[in-house]
């Protein structure tokens, strides 16, 4: 039987609600800016530009085009921070949402995400100056990228759910953030490569789920061959169980949300 207007119309709805929520996001993050929405390029950029002074220059790293390489673990890493940086305290922001009956309030930490992949793809153009700087000639497995981009996708989703619902019940998890973003960056192989870390230590780098995801940026677009798979779609997988945790926390909490 195919499905009535009338039953999809909360789909409608809710996919009204989200666009409208998506553009009130872009549009508070920048208001009053004198560059807007052009800082989702300019903040990355300027910390590429430090870091690339730092260990192109002062500390060289050896590390081929490496101006694309640092690009290449900033541009991801970028995503991950900023959704975590702004979703740890949705449900708290956006209160009224929060407090209206029948909302889902998962949507929150979606519309997070979303955004910040928005602002992401804004990136796109500055990627393929980068490329063009360094030589690298586009290949047709930059098709596969928007494959990395649902699995990165689903992680950063994960983590906007844990880490907003926990500030909900523990305030000091966003004063915590910034000590564990930190670690998290320099445990990161962002502008040093695998293989320059001693041996004894790269297995923890391996259980980094951003080691995989920017591994797959490079290898896609730096490298021209395919990632690895098999990591990506474990990290995706493990993500998708969070996410679904993370549906049955909300509903334990969900008097805890509407009372913060």
């Amino acid at each position: 039987m195919s499905e009535t207007p009338l039953a999809r119309r909360p789909l409608v709805q809710r996919w009204d609600t989200t666009r409208a929520l998506l553009a009130r996001e872009l549009r508070i993050r920048y208001k009053g800016s004198a560059f807007g929405i052009l800082w989702a390029v300019l903040s990355p950029l300027g910390t590429v530009a430090v870091l690339h002074l730092v260990f192109a220059s002062i500390l060289p790293l050896g590390v081929p085009h490496f101006a694309l390489f640092l690009y290449l673990g900033m541009w991801p890493w970028t995503w991950l921070q900023a959704s975590i940086d702004t979703g740890a305290t949705t449900l708290l922001d956006n209160r009224d949402l929060v407090r209206t009956p029948f909302f889902p309030h998962v949507m929150l930490p979606v519309i997070v995400t979303g955004t910040n992949f928005v602002l992401y793809l804004f990136a796109l153009p500055v990627l393929a100056v980068f490329m063009r700087t360094e030589g690298i000639a586009p290949s047709p497995l930059l098709g596969v990228l928007p494959l990395v981009w649902a699995a990165q996708g689903l992680f950063v989703l994960a983590c906007v759910v844990l880490f907003a619902a926990l500030s909900v019940v523990v305030r000091d998890v966003r004063h915590l953030l910034g000590v564990l973003l930190m670690l998290w960056f320099y445990c990161t192989p962002i502008f040093y490569e695998v293989g320059q870390v001693p041996a004894g230590l790269r297995g923890w780098l391996a259980i980094n789920p951003m080691t995989t995801f920017i591994e797959a940026h490079r290898d896609v677009v730096m490298y021209q061959r395919m990632p690895d798979w098999p990591a990506v779609a474990a990290w995706a997988c493990g993500s998708c169980l969070v996410i679904w945790a993370g549906l049955g926390l909300y509903r334990v909490l969900q008097d805890q949300f509407i009372e913060a």
